[in-house]
């Protein structure tokens, strides 16, 4: 089960719990989760599910091998 935040955002039910607990969704309680709840996040909410979202940037692109070379062999390990 998931709920949709007034961005359009999709998110889990169990992710919502944790923003719940954290303090970092408001809910309109007038309605139950399942009925189509409206849900808001918090600045700190929407900065921390973005956080969470987003793919790590530590590993480098490989490029692309030019056509007609050889593929390049691992170097030696000592």
């Amino acid at each position: 089960m998931s709920v949709t935040a007034a961005s359009g955002t999709r998110i889990p039910h169990t992710k919502l719990r944790r923003l719940e607990d954290a303090s970092l969704v408001a809910q309109d309680t007038g309605h139950p989760v399942h009925a189509g709840q409206p849900v808001a996040l918090t600045d700190a909410g929407r900065a921390a599910l973005f956080a969470a979202r987003r793919a790590p940037t530590t590993q480098t692109p490989k490029v692309p091998a030019r056509p007609g070379t050889s593929p390049s062999t691992p170097a030696q390990r000592r």
